[in-house]
């Protein structure tokens, strides 16, 4: 007997299909809509959701992308592979943590990019104000 769908490891394409509908209309998006930001035609949006068939890889990263998810968010529903947790003691920088997790993956890479700069000034500051060796005394 044969299925409509794949089974790939447990996970199929209908579960799939089910989830790119469900992270569509979540992100307010029309199917044609979503056709239009992956330069796609729309019946494939429709086929996927279906679950009549499967999006190539890199349309997969472009989905992704698009709906702002993860890999783990867009195949299996959920992220399956947990965040690494430590805790955050400082309450302002957990609270803008948590304000840049919201935002979109761009906009976090800057963010990134400037904390990285802070960060290895401070780390040139200490380096700077250690003491030189026995050798250059």
């Amino acid at each position: 007997m044969s299925t409509p769908f794949q089974i790939v490891n447990g996970w199929r394409m209908v579960d799939f299909g089910k989830n790119l509908a469900q992270l569509r209309k979540a992100r307010g998006l029309t199917q044609a809509e979503l056709s239009d930001l992956l330069d796609i035609q729309q019946r494939l949006i429709g086929r996927w959701e279906q679950g009549q068939g499967k999006p190539q890889f890199d349309y997969i990263l472009k989905l992704a992308d698009v709906l702002e998810v993860s890999l783990d968010r867009l195949l299996r529903g959920s992220d399956a592979t947990p965040l690494p947790a430590f805790a955050i003691r400082n309450k302002k920088l957990q609270e803008l943590c948590r304000q840049v997790d919201q935002m979109k993956p761009q906009e976090q890479e800057v963010i990134c990019h400037f904390l990285g700069l802070a960060v290895r000034q401070e780390q040139l500051k200490k380096i700077v104000a250690q003491p030189l060796g026995p050798l250059h005394s």
